[in-house]
């Protein structure tokens, strides 16, 4: 396949993407199933740049639609022909320009706004070498152009403009940061540059970072450009985390060592560990390092009677499991059954037998415990509620999210989560502990949500992390030795985003 198809066919997904509701990576898959005369090596390629344009798509669409401009009488020219061949589809040309030119921009200057070098991706799926710009510039504008139709002086101009508008728009932001100059047009171009809605970017400014700054913001907007790495929990009933890292390299993967979990393994290149005799024998599980540390927060004892609230899929029940030395009592409850339907073969598979699934059939949330787990009332050692999110610290792996999200449907997701908490901390027994977790960077789906559940629930009481993660000697960077809460971000901790805060239950 040449290039002007490959950056085709990503401009195709990412329209398709654009369009729906739908997870990315499930339309990704969907569209590569309809398309099979398209190679391994292509696949990756196209997904790597779409989800690359996504992640950092504010700038990318900046430059493109300037770029664009230059050459808007031969665009022009190209859509009436277009129009005329095909009546009343002017507008799906017009997109077509559009999100080629987004591709085209993520291809040149993927590298400097930091979702990674989406050129090296070119090189290594056509076997071609261009080390200078100006080759790049070429070779792209020249794609762009075949692709659709116009003039290849006119792909090359756009590709040169490309180049242009990222120099200009990183100057000014250089010129923001060294005046400090923070005005409602800076704070714009800061959440162009860095791939951010501006409505967020305050927020983070306002309540997440504690640093309460626009650098800190900006720092953690940024970290979230590039691509996560694929997480690995080791399963400890089973191996040790250096005999899974040498089996792993010993099969010619590149794995490394978690930072903060001490169960945890990263690797850097995206790999189908689910076809690996680890994934199947349980030895290995796909979690996120800061979902881990949730376990490690908790530090439950062996023999605890555990509620996992709401267990998805169970990631954080096994670890629980795990850390127990499969001793203790688990009631994984959700209301999703067809992710809680995965739970009791992971369990087998990972030889977790203490884990019981409960299928919440309402979703109806009340002030007190669902009546399937009525019998709970006040008898748990730990209740952990790891509540439906706005998902925005795992917007690395899934980027549309911070696109869709809007002030009011945060403010719901509050509401819910708040709801949510108030309901199964009933099942806490007196002197026992809730752990409160979601996956974002929100201030409102986080600090908020204790503080109202505290002011709400004096019989709780906030209990330091730090004791609790010491248990295994995990030391977290900023955390405050008698902090209740915390907030993990890829700026400082290199993990998702996330949050969880630790609670007690008066006796």
């Amino acid at each position: 396949m040449h290039l002007p198809s490959l950056l085709g066919h990503s401009a195709q997904m990412l329209r398709l993407i654009d369009h729906s509701q739908r997870p990315a990576d499930v339309l990704a898959s969907e569209y590569f199933r309809a398309k099979k005369y398209i190679g391994a090596k292509e696949r990756r390629f196209i997904s790597a740049i779409v989800f690359a344009a996504l992640r950092g798509r504010s700038a990318f669409e900046f430059c493109a639609t300037e770029a664009l401009k230059g050459i808007m009488a031969e665009i022009s020219a190209v859509q009436e022909q277009f129009h005329q061949s095909h009546k009343g589809k002017k507008a799906s040309a017009e997109v077509l320009f559009h999100e080629l030119g987004i591709i085209t921009a993520c291809a040149l200057v993927g590298n400097q706004v930091g979702v990674g070098n989406m050129f090296e991706h070119i090189e290594e799926t056509l076997g071609i070498a261009y080390a200078d710009l100006e080759g790049r510039i070429i070779v792209l504008g020249e794609a762009f152009a075949s692709r659709l139709g116009i003039s290849t002086d006119a792909g090359i101009q756009f590709a040169m403009m490309l180049h242009e508008v990222w120099s200009h728009l990183a100057e000014e932001i250089e010129h923001i940061f060294a005046t400090e100059d923070f005005s409602e047009a800076a704070q714009e171009l800061l959440a162009t540059r860095f791939a951010a809605p501006r409505w967020m970017l305050a927020a983070w400014q306002e309540g997440t970072t504690g640093a309460g700054d626009w650098f800190s913001a900006v720092e953690l907007a940024a970290s979230m450009l590039g691509a996560a790495p694929v997480p690995v929990r080791i399963n400890r009933l089973a191996a040790d985390r250096e005999t899974v890292l040498a089996l792993l390299r010993r099969d010619g993967i590149h794995a490394r060592a978690g930072k903060l979990s001490p169960d945890a393994i990263l690797i850097d290149r995206r790999v189908n560990l689910t076809g690996t005799n680890l994934y199947r024998e349980g030895v290995i599980e796909i979690q996120d390092e800061a979902s881990q540390l949730a376990g490690f927060g908790l530090a439950p004892e062996a023999t605890w009677r555990v509620l996992d609230a709401c267990a998805g899929a169970g990631g954080k029940a096994l670890h629980i499991g795990n850390l127990q030395g499969n001793r203790g009592e688990i009631i994984a409850a959700d209301i999703e059954y067809q992710r809680l339907k995965e739970l009791p073969l992971r369990a087998k598979r990972s030889g977790v037998s203490r884990i019981t699934t409960v299928h919440l059939t309402s979703k109806s949330i009340l002030a007190t415990l669902p009546e399937q787990l009525a019998y709970l009332k006040a008898s748990c050692d730990a209740v952990v509620v790891d509540a439906p999110c706005s998902g925005i610290g795992t917007v690395r792996r899934m980027p549309m999210t911070k696109w869709r999200l809007t002030p009011e449907l945060l403010r719901k997701h509050a509401q819910k989560q708040l709801e949510i908490v108030n309901s199964f901390a009933n099942a806490v027994k007196p002197g026992g502990v809730l752990l409160y977790l979601t996956c974002s960077l929100m201030p409102q789906e986080n600090s908020h949500v204790i503080e109202a559940f505290l002011a709400k629930n004096p019989d709780f009481m906030p209990e330091a992390l730090a004791p609790a993660f010491a248990k295994n000697d995990i030391h977290i960077p900023g955390l405050a030795s008698d902090a209740a809460w915390l907030t993990l971000m890829p700026s400082q901790h290199g993990t998702d985003g996330f949050f969880m805060a630790r609670l007690r239950k008066k006796m």
